[in-house]
């Protein structure tokens, strides 16, 4: 399998066919933000180990043609009813990343900037420090306002 390291040192699996998946955590992000303070924080608390976020991080494929994300409609802990038409080698290959110690230590470290992200919530939002590339199969980059893993 094909590896598409990104600047921030997150590894996103490009699988054997050539299908390119993310997890974002926009959605949660945007999520959290609509709640009160005590409300986002106590549901921050309950994600303790790296395993937690797949519940919450929602799948984004590209688009074969021109490389364009969307929403894939589901999230990363139920991937493999969503995977049962794509071939075996994209199956084992996305089970193989979600499972690897470099996959868990990056969903680890979005646990962290999520809990520190609500202690310090102030009037205006940070900005979240991942730059992503998105040249698919232009090889440019921009900001994105939310954390992909």
């Amino acid at each position: 399998m094909a590896m598409h390291i990104l600047s921030q040192g997150v590894i996103m699996p490009v699988l054997p066919s050539g299908r390119r998946v993310e997890f974002s955590l926009d959605r949660f992000h945007a999520l959290l933000s609509r709640m009160d303070s005590h409300q986002a924080k106590k549901i921050a608390e309950t994600l303790r180990n790296p395993d937690d976020l797949l519940f919450v991080l929602d799948a984004v494929h590209f688009s074969m043609g021109d490389g364009t994300p969307y929403f894939a409609d589901y999230v990363a802990s139920d991937w493999a009813p969503y995977a049962a038409e794509w071939c075996s080698a994209d199956r084992q290959a996305l089970q193989a990343w979600l499972a690897s110690d470099a996959a868990r230590f990056n969903r680890a470290e979005a646990i962290g900037y999520i809990k520190a992200l609500l202690q310090n919530r102030k009037d205006s939002p940070q900005r979240y420090p991942y730059v992503i590339p998105c040249g698919f199969p232009h090889l440019k980059t921009h900001e994105v306002s939310m954390l992909r893993q």
